[in-house]
C-alpha cells in the first residue's frame, strides 16, 4: 500500500480540496517583522497579520522572550483552584487598559470560543433572574466564529446557510453595508437608518432577547464592511432603550485595530459584554477573554448550593505560555503608546489605499484605523459585481504571492491589515505590489469583465 505524504493528510481550512491541489500551501519557515519567509528562504510581506493575530510583528523579540522564560518555568496548569503568575497578571494589564466598566474576566481559547462563553454567560444571567429571554439578535452580514453558538448568530452565506437550516436561526438586522445600503442612504448624509431593522426586531421580540451581538465598526469576514460611528451609537441607544445586554465582538478589532484601543469607543460606549482574542497574545498562541460588568458578574455569585456557579471551561484556560505571551502583548500596547502612535502611519495607510480610487474595477475604498479593503466591481457606476466564477480577487491574491505579498480575498473584497510596526516604506511597495498584481489580472482577464 502507498503510504501518503503529510499533505495528502491535511484538511485545509476555508480552502477547496482543488485549490490545495492548484496552489499546494507554502510551507512558511520563519518569520520576522513584517515577514514570512517559506522553507526556500522566499520572504512575503505578511499584508493580512497572518488572520489578523499579528500586531507587533513576527518573531516580536519582547513577546518572545517571554514565552521562553515561562517555558522554563510551567507549560500547563490547571485553572480551578489553582493559577499561574501570568494568567493574573495579565487581568491586571487588561483591567488597565479596559473601559472602566468591564471589570470580570473570563479566559477561553480563541474568537469563536470567547463568543461562546458571551453567549452562554447572558442566557444563565437572564435565567438565574428568572427572565424567559433566550433568543439573540445579530447584524445582517455578521460573523462571530465557527461553533455552532457562534454560527447561530453568523449571517454570512457560504459560512452559514447550510447550518442555519440545520438549528435555530436567531434574529437579524440588515447589515450596516455602506457601499451597498440596504436602505438606499448615503453613509455621510444618513441617520443610521440601516438600524431601522434593530428597532422593528425589538419592538416585536424584545421581551424575548437576551442579547444584542454585534463587530464594531467593521464587519469582518462579512466583506471588511466599515460602518460610521452614528450607527454603532443607534446600535447601544435602542439596546439601551429595550433592556437588551449588549456583546461586543472586538475580536478582530480590539488592541488598536481601528484606531482607538478598542473599536466600541468609537461611539463612546461601554457594552455589557466584551469578547477578546487574536491581538490579545499578538498571534503567539491561543487565548481568548470575554469581559463582563460587574452587574452581570453579580448575578453568578454564591456558594455551590445556589447553582449560580458558571460551568464552563476548556482544557486551555488561562494557559501559563499563552498569558505570557499576552502580558508582553500588553505591555508592548501600552508601552509604545498604542494606538495614539499609530496615527501617522494610518494616515499613510489611508492615502495608499486611496490611489485605488483610479482603477475603473474599485467600486469602492474604505478604511478605517489599520483595516483597509477595496472592492472590486464589474461596473463602477451601477456597482455590478464580477461573475463570481471568475474569481477575480482570488487571481489577484494568487498573483500577488507571486511577488512576494500575502493577501487574501473575501469574496470581490481584497482587505489589508498588516502589523502595527510596517514602516511608510513598507506600506509603499505592499500597495505597489498590490497594484501590480491587479493590472495584469486585469489584463488577463479583459474580455470576461466586459
Amino acid at each position: 500500500m502507498q503510504s501518503k505524504s503529510s499533505f495528502d493528510r491535511l484538511w485545509m481550512p476555508f480552502t477547496s480540496y482543488q485549490d490545495c491541489i492548484d496552489n499546494p500551501p507554502r510551507i512558511i519557515e520563519y518569520g520576522s517583522g513584517i515577514y514570512v519567509f517559506d522553507k526556500e528562504g522566499r520572504g512575503y510581506i505578511d499584508a493580512i497579520g497572518s488572520w489578523w493575530v499579528n500586531i507587533f510583528g513576527h518573531n516580536n523579540p519582547e513577546i518572545t522572550d517571554a514565552v521562553k522564560k515561562q517555558l522554563d518555568k510551567i507549560e500547563h496548569v490547571i485553572m480551578a483552584g489553582f493559577i499561574s503568575e501570568p494568567s493574573l497578571e495579565l487581568s491586571g494589564l487588561l483591567g488597565s487598559i479596559l473601559p472602566k466598566n468591564l471589570s470580570r474576566i473570563f479566559y477561553s481559547d480563541d474568537g469563536s470560543t470567547s463568543v461562546e462563553v458571551a453567549l452562554k454567560i447572558a442566557l444563565q444571567y437572564h435565567a438565574l433572574k428568572n427572565s424567559p429571554r433566550s433568543e439573540f439578535v445579530a447584524l445582517g452580514g455578521a460573523y462571530h466564529g465557527d461553533t455552532l453558538g457562534a454560527m447561530s448568530v453568523g449571517m454570512v452565506p457560504q459560512y452559514h446557510s447550510l447550518f442555519h437550516e440545520r438549528f435555530k436561526k436567531q434574529h437579524f438586522t440588515d447589515s450596516p453595508y455602506c457601499y451597498r445600503c440596504p436602505a438606499g442612504k448615503n453613509c455621510s448624509s444618513c441617520n443610521a437608518e440601516c438600524m431601522d431593522s434593530l428597532q422593528k426586531i425589538l419592538e416585536e421580540h424584545g421581551e424575548k432577547i437576551a442579547a444584542c451581538i454585534f463587530e464594531p465598526m467593521v464587519q469582518g469576514a462579512g466583506g471588511m464592511r466599515i460602518y460610521p460611528e452614528k450607527v454603532l451609537k443607534r446600535i447601544f441607544s435602542l439596546c439601551k432603550q429595550y433592556d437588551i445586554l449588549t456583546i461586543d465582538d472586538e475580536v478582530a478589532m480590539g488592541f488598536g485595530r481601528t484606531g482607538k484601543m478598542f473599536a466600541c469607543e468609537h461611539a463612546g460606549k461601554t457594552p455589557d459584554i466584551m469578547c477578546l482574542a487574536k491581538g490579545l497574545t499578538a498571534g503567539y498562541l491561543p487565548l481568548a477573554a470575554t469581559v463582563v460588568n460587574e452587574k452581570i458578574f453579580k448575578e453568578f455569585q454564591g456558594d455551590y448550593k445556589s447553582n449560580r456557579t458558571f460551568f464552563h471551561g476548556h482544557s486551555f484556560t488561562g494557559n501559563p505560555l499563552a498569558s505570557a505571551a499576552a502580558c508582553a502583548s500588553m505591555k508592548l500596547l501600552t508601552n509604545n503608546n498604542i494606538p495614539q502612535s499609530l496615527n501617522n502611519i494610518i494616515e499613510t495607510f489611508s492615502k495608499g489605499l486611496s490611489n485605488f480610487n483610479k482603477f475603473d474595477i474599485v467600486g469602492d475604498v474604505r478604511s478605517i484605523g489599520m483595516v483597509g479593503a477595496i472592492e472590486l466591481v464589474k461596473d463602477r457606476k451601477n456597482k455590478e459585481k464580477i461573475p463570481a466564477d471568475l474569481r477575480f480577487a482570488h487571481k489577484v491574491t494568487q498573483r500577488a504571492h507571486k511577488y512576494g505579498l500575502l493577501i487574501r480575498p473575501l469574496g470581490d473584497i481584497i482587505y489589508f491589515m498588516p502589523p502595527y510596526i510596517i514602516t511608510e516604506e513598507q506600506i509603499e511597495n505592499m500597495f505597489f505590489l498590490t497594484e501590480k498584481a491587479l493590472k495584469e489580472t486585469i489584463d488577463e482577464n479583459i474580455s470576461d469583465l466586459r
